[in-house]
């Protein structure tokens, strides 16, 4: 009687233990871009700020890695990842988008931002306002 017991609760013990396992998604989402980090963790140093800044959370929120503004003292070394607006996978410069706060990636791994009747445009959005790439 022990015997069947234990053997019961065993078995149990081992498929609750499994079944979030299965569950489980591969951690890959509709609108991720090439170059994502799945291992980005909210507040963690980053340093792909310029290309492939994308990134995931153990949750699935989309992340960018953001440099500190320059007069941050003491002085920064490294990005960090912050949360991002939802991804809409790789677009071209001027197509057009879903509406404000909306982000994307160029096929050579900018970032994008949805900007109304612009459409998509690579470069950053900060709290001092949008920057294009230089050059």
């Amino acid at each position: 009687m022990i015997r069947e017991l234990l053997a019961a609760a065993a078995i149990a013990g081992a498929a609750i233990g499994l079944a979030p396992v299965a569950g489980a998604d591969n951690g890959r989402y509709e609108g991720d871009v090439p170059g994502m980090n799945y291992d980005a963790s909210l507040g963690a140093p980053c340093d792909n700020y310029e290309r492939f800044i994308f990134g995931r959370g153990t949750s699935g929120q989309a992340e960018a890695c953001h440099f500190p503004p320059p007069n941050q003292f003491p002085a920064a070394t490294t990005g960090y990842w912050v949360i991002s607006y939802p991804l809409y996978g790789v677009q071209q410069a001027g197509a057009p988008c879903p509406g404000p706060q909306a982000a994307a990636q160029t096929p050579d791994g900018l970032p994008m931002l949805c900007l109304g009747a612009r459409g998509w445009q690579a470069g950053w959005f900060t709290g001092a306002g949008f920057f294009p790439p230089e050059g």
